[in-house]
């Protein structure tokens, strides 16, 4: 795996590399990172262009080598599915803020995909349906 990871870094060029550095460390903002990491997204007169620079983060986030070599910066640091799961569980299971457990709860659904997709209302899963059911009972308006 070593082998491959050297071999991906040398595939990015330093504006790549200095994108996910920043990617990672400003929590995702995509926009930011562009911007620090020194590509032109200045406009003529010398401010900056958002809209370019939210454009340059989607085009690179769709490159297949620079997600690859984001994937590998966030396995190394723990940053793996088994992980999340374990914080969801945690906070799931915790009483102190409902808000912070209700939104854990709709992003591992999402995750696991047991939400019906949009386009398909007719596909149910009862099982989201009666925890859903049992939830409501338990925090009444």
């Amino acid at each position: 795996m070593q082998v491959v990871f050297l071999f991906m870094k040398d595939k990015l060029t330093i504006k790549q590399k200095l994108f996910c550095k920043y990617f990672l460390e400003g929590s995702g903002n995509a926009a930011d990172a562009v911007i620090k990491a020194g590509y032109n997204v200045s406009r003529k007169n010398g401010t900056v262009d958002r809209k370019l620079a939210k454009s340059i983060a989607s085009e690179n986030l769709t490159k297949p080598d620079l997600l690859k070599f984001i994937q590998q910066k966030l396995e190394r640091i723990g940053f793996i599915d088994e992980n999340i799961m374990k914080h969801h569980l945690f906070l799931i299971q915790q009483f102190a803020d409902l808000s912070v457990k209700a939104k854990a709860i709709d992003m591992y659904y999402k995750k696991t995909g047991a939400y019906a997709s949009d386009k398909n209302d007719e596909k149910k899963n009862d099982n989201l349906d009666s925890f859903m059911d049992r939830l409501a009972k338990m925090f009444p308006d």
